[in-house]
């Protein structure tokens, strides 16, 4: 059974947000615990709270300051070096956030362009809506991925002159050419040439 999402925002509630805090520092307290003893480092825990007039402290008060005595040792550079606040937080989440939705994006937009390619190699561009931008695009989708097929397809013929051992057979195998050669031949249908002839759409948009 999935746990229910958590809402982070504030407790209005004045007993559930006390009920709450220390259910939470309890468990803070435990991971402290545990990070401790099972990493073999040192830890410790200051909490203020609206509840206590003196603040808590783990594991105790000497515990407590041999860490910040350790920590103010260290250079101005190594303190601040992990550090972050709450709006750094934040922001460092914003970007991961919007990376991974760019990429997502592109990957989207190169799976349609793709799905698009062999919809019209198959026949069935015509049901495709394209509009000026799109068939731009899509021109030079197709011509990188004829630049990729073609550079794959030389890479196997210079390898297969390298290596002289090879089996007679090994030749009759797939290859990039039998990739190729049906792209191109779809290309040159008159009927497809307007879709992946860039040259095509500039000299038809001077008319």
């Amino acid at each position: 059974m999935t746990r229910k999402k958590l809402n982070l925002s504030y407790i209005t509630n004045e007993s559930m947000r006390k009920a709450t805090f220390n259910k939470r520092k309890k468990g803070l307290v435990k991971k402290i615990h545990e990070l401790s003893v099972l990493c073999g480092i040192e830890a410790c825990a200051v909490i203020y709270s609206p509840f206590n007039s003196n603040p808590e402290v783990w594991p105790s008060n000497s515990e407590v300051k041999n860490v910040m005595e350790n920590f103010e040792m260290l250079t101005k550079l190594e303190q601040e070096k992990k550090m972050v606040s709450h709006e750094g937080f934040i922001r460092q989440n914003i970007s991961k956030t919007m990376e991974s939705n760019n990429k997502k994006m592109i990957d989207n937009a190169e799976r349609t362009m793709k799905e698009a390619m062999f919809q019209l190699l198959s026949g069935k561009g015509e049901k495709l809506n394209l509009t000026d931008r799109n068939r731009e695009d899509l021109c030079k989708y197709i011509d990188q991925y004829l630049k990729e097929l073609y550079h794959h397809k030389n890479k196997t013929i210079n390898q297969s002159h390298i290596e002289p051992g090879e089996s007679s057979g090994a030749t009759n195998a797939m290859t990039p050419t039998s990739v190729v050669e049906p792209i191109i031949s779809s290309i040159q249908r008159p009927n497809q040439v307007n879709i992946f002839s860039s040259n095509f759409l500039s000299s038809d948009a001077d008319q």
